[in-house]
């Protein structure tokens, strides 16, 4: 696909995002090239370049305004529902397009989807094996008047679903509007019809046990669109019956329903099985297109590559690397044999992918070589991939089309003799003359990409000489790098004067060859902009062009700038010794343990160190746990590294206790810890530079400065039956606690929803807090913050639970009395709030400190201590019933004649009643007999 292709279908694609509204209210402006060019990964001139040609071809319309805006045409055409005059570039509004249609006459003649084919170039092979597949599926779906059913089948891994998502997408361009695409794996009910039926068809409420609300079947979902059934051999015989009536009558009924609904929809069915036997012959009657999707095996070999290209391309996306590849191992690869058709093919090129960028990792390369090395099983190479034998590499750039199969299969050998800088340099402009690009855009392209061109050559391992054995040739070549050395006062290893020996010697080949293809070099847009040692390597290209009578092309000037750049670099990095300390703590057995160690190990040498959390170990132990590490190696700075939790607040912590600085990252994992320590062993420990460092790597990081204050702590108050609730609870607990809060405490009140995820909570929080702990109803999945229940807080425990959490050692007498005093306090309040909307008569505030006096006595009568529960249940009871004996003396006591026995618990209703005797007196009343059995059974049941 060509790059204005590219542009064209992307613009589209927006295009039909934007609803008929938004154009004609004007509140939608357009798209800008720079916007499309973020998009698609390619230079912002190239795409306002085939935009503007797209609107001469009549395929988009431009908005003459500051920035300039597109829009496709076609799209406007269709939300409009009049026809545009090309070329479409005489407005300032996409509004104005409307008003104007309204003087057109008549409809416009809208052709559907007139690039929908190009949907289908997707697949690898429409033009070769799938050419005749693709034809018959377009048939099958633009059959009036509603398209036919389809069977796919073919061997695992073949492709089954992404033709299937190919088709929908060119409906979806046909008919220019979103359809569904519903997915169903039939193995999933397959053992259970019923749960099938309901799946499939839907229920109304009660249709069966459990059926307490209507729901919406698939077929339902699915309706003006498509229904992909995989697996669909693990459908029962019952289970392709319950189809028919959706693929003979278009219709559907729920079960629990007697009348049936009218459906459109498409059905594609997907199997690896034999159809005959698989299926029965009635179900496959009703599929009218039978679809067989080649194997790997039988594809061309050129489609064979073309997959390896298209999935080096996806991962070099994917993880934002550059890789490379040798032309002889690609081939290889691209030609083993792969049970697991294109499938496995995609997982074992991953799988050499993801070690690749480790070894990247680890050596501290920016691109990732697939070499030799890493194929595990040597055995399944062909002779093409002998190490032995020069192979010239393939690139894959991030963003960039990969270098297509056809050109690969037909690669010049004129190249093969260069350096990977010129190599690549000439491929690359090769490929985008090709795209038909203008001469600006090709440098403007190669100058941003000149960069990861010396990278690659700058990183080669084992590099031999590739000049032949001319001893004339050799002796000059090796006289320019004594001159660098020289004057640039270096010592270069054998390996980079290898691969500056290869670069003078491709430069002077392409120089001898003299090729109008290689004039480009010469342009003065390939120097890079910021061009270091200017005069030092303006010399150096000097002493080549007198050493060999050539002229040097200006690029030389932005290699040999790079180069020297780089061995300086290198130079420092050399110097550089790790003088800080970094800790793991992950949760689990031995996570923490494992990272730790398989890192140290990469890098030998023992730098990390961890702390594993163990399912049932307290947060505060673990903290315990980093703190004398710290301590005992007497750690200046620390780079903390955690997984999720509380131990994300450790660092400010840590900071503030040992005022020193901590660098922590979040959310870590094997690659970010890996690229942690490439920057520390070989580039800087500062912590300002490692900062900025992680923050390029998208990594989660903060500094924590020792001199700065981090200090604020928050207990989350929430409760499932609202905000209200919550406030409550925080309001008791402030009026409960006084002055025994700590200062820098803040009570933050939130609903359920807003406390369910660290990131949620995050955003409530203030710069340099961190949560101390959460009182609720729920326990959310934030596992390490201390959580207190709403029961537990108002029982025996409660407040001691939250003053531990406070930081309070209840082991101490200064803190028991604390205790005793906050109790008392909570006690008050709780029971004050309980009893206040009940008490109308009389004082409330006065009427309880009585009968806690009341209850005191009898405690001490008795010798007994109740719980706290049992306090407030005494106090609430007591105060209730002298408002209503002081209301209303003549309540009607429905065993008013109970009375006393001599041996039946007599000393304690004795002791209740002799300890109520004040109360009688105070408010003139007498508690019942039936009031003090009450009473009992409140204190001792």
């Amino acid at each position: 696909m060509h790059r204005i292709d590219k542009v064209a279908r992307e613009l589209k694609k927006i295009s039909k995002g934007i609803s008929k509204t938004e154009l004609i209210e004007g509140s939608f402006l357009g798209f800008t090239a720079n916007h499309l060019s973020e998009r698609l990964q390619i230079a912002r001139n190239s795409v306002s370049e085939d935009l503007n040609e797209l609107v001469k071809k009549g395929r988009a319309i431009k908005i003459k305004s500051r920035p300039v805006y597109f829009f496709d045409l076609q799209i406007l055409e269709y939300r409009s529902g009049k026809k545009i005059d090309i070329p479409s570039d005489q407005h300032s509004q996409i509004k104005d397009y409307f008003a104007l249609s309204e003087n057109q006459s008549g409809p416009i003649k809208f052709t559907q989807g007139d690039d929908s084919d190009q949907i289908f170039n997707e697949i690898i092979g429409s033009n070769e094996s799938m050419e005749k597949i693709i034809a018959k599926l377009k048939a099958a779906m633009l059959y009036p008047p509603f398209g036919l059913n389809v069977l796919l089948t073919g061997e695992a891994g073949v492709g089954k679903n992404k033709v299937a998502e190919t088709v929908h997408k060119y409906m979806e361009n046909y008919q220019q509007q979103s359809i569904p695409f519903i997915y169903f794996n039939c193995s999933e009910y397959h053992s259970n019809p019923e749960l099938l039926t309901s799946h499939l068809f839907g229920h109304v409420k009660g249709a069966f046990t459990g059926a307490d609300f209507d729901k919406t079947g698939l077929i339902e979902k699915a309706n003006n669109g498509f229904l992909f059934l995989d697996e669909v051999h693990r459908l029962t015989s019952e289970g392709q019956e319950k189809l028919f009536t959706v693929l003979d009558r278009r219709s559907y009924s729920r079960m629990g329903e007697s009348h049936y609904h009218p459906v459109n929809v498409r059905i594609i069915c997907a199997t690896t099985e034999d159809t005959q036997s698989a299926l029965l012959q009635t179900f496959l009657r009703r599929i009218q297109v039978v679809a067989q999707i080649p194997s790997l095996n039988e594809r061309t070999e050129k489609e064979r590559l073309e997959l390896a290209l298209f999935f080096f391309q996806q991962e070099s996306n994917q993880i934002k690397k550059s890789l490379k590849v040798s032309e002889n191992i690609l081939k290889s690869i691209a030609n083993q044999n792969y049970p697991g058709n294109v499938g496995q093919m995609r997982s074992d090129i991953q799988l050499l992918c993801a070690e690749g960028y480790l070894q990247s990792m680890t050596q501290n390369l920016n691109a990732i070589t697939i070499d030799y090395n890493l194929i595990e099983d040597k055995k399944l190479l062909s002779i093409l991939a002998d190490p032995a034998k020069q192979s010239e590499d393939v690139f894959f750039i991030p963003g960039d089309p990969s270098i297509s199969a056809e050109s690969l299969l037909q690669l010049p050998k004129s190249i093969k003799q260069l350096d990977p800088f010129y190599s690549l340099l000439l491929k690359e402009y090769k490929e985008l003359q090709n795209n038909n690009l203008s001469h600006q855009d090709i440098l403007a392209f190669l100058r941003e990409k000149i960069q990861s061109y010396f990278d690659y050559t700058f990183e080669q391992k084992n590099v031999s000489k590739i000049i032949p054995d001319n001893k004339q040739a050799n002796h000059k070549i090796e006289s320019i790098v004594f001159y660098l050395e020289t004057t640039m006062q270096l010592s270069l290893t054998k390996q980079k004067k290898n691969i500056l020996i290869n670069h003078i010697y491709s430069l002077i080949l392409l120089i001898k060859n003299n090729s109008a293809d290689h004039l480009f070099l010469f342009d003065k847009g390939l120097v890079i902009n910021k061009l270091d040692y200017f005069e030092e390597v303006k010399n150096i290209c000097t002493q080549v062009e007198d050493t060999f009578q050539i002229t040097c092309p200006l690029v030389e000037l932005s290699f040999m700038s790079l180069f020297l750049q780089r061995l300086l670099h290198e130079d420092d990095i050399d110097k550089k010794n790790c003088n800080c300390d970094v800790v793991i703590i992950a949760h689990g057995e031995s996570t923490a343990s494992s990272l730790a160690g398989y890192t140290n190990k990469l890098f030998q040498k023992n730098t990390i160190q961890a702390i594993d959390i163990p399912f049932e170990q307290p947060v505060n132990e673990t903290l315990n746990l980093l703190k004398l590490l710290v301590d005992k190696q007497n750690i200046k700075k620390l780079v903390l590294l955690v997984d999720v939790g509380s131990p994300m607040y450790f660092g400010n912590i840590i900071s503030k206790e040992f005022q020193i600085d901590v660098l922590m990252i979040k959310d870590i994992n094997l690659l970010s810890i890996i690229e942690l320590m490439n920057v520390i062993m070989y580039e800087s420990t500062d912590f300002n530079y490692l900062l900025s460092a992680m923050h390029k790597r998208d990594l989660k990081v903060v500094l924590y400065q020792k001199e700065l204050s981090y200090d604020r702590q928050v207990i989350i108050i929430t409760c499932a039956t609202g905000i209200g609730a919550a406030i409550k609870i925080k309001n008791l607990l402030k009026d409960t606690f006084g002055d025994y809060l700590p200062s820098n405490l803040r009570l933050l009140t939130l609903s359920y929803e807003e406390t369910k995820s660290i990131d949620k909570l995050s955003s409530y929080l203030e710069e340099h807090e961190y949560p101390l702990a959460m009182i609720g109803t729920f326990k959310t999945e934030l596992i390490d913050v201390p959580f207190i229940p709403l029961d537990i807080l108002f029982s025996e425990k409660g407040i001691e639970n939250l003053m531990i959490v406070l930081g309070y050692n209840m082991n101490s007498k200064s803190s028991k009395t604390i205790k005793e005093e906050i109790s008392s306090n909570y006690i008050q309040n709780v029971s004050l709030e309980a009893i206040v909307n009940y008490i109308h008569v009389l004082n409330p505030q006065k009427l309880l400190i009585e009968m806690k006096s009341v209850y005191e006595h009898i405690c001490r009568q008795l010798d007994i201590n109740p719980s706290i529960l049992i306090m407030l249940r005494f106090l609430i009871h007591c105060c209730c019933t002298v408002e209503r004996l002081v209301s209303d003396n003549h309540i009607d006591y429905k065993t008013n004649n109970f009375e006393m026995t001599p041996f039946e618990n007599q000393k304690e209703l004795s002791v209740i009643q002799l300890s109520l005797r004040p109360i009688e007196l105070s408010y003139d009343i007498k508690f019942p007999s039936i009031e003090i059995k009450y009473i009992y059974e409140v204190l001792f049941y």
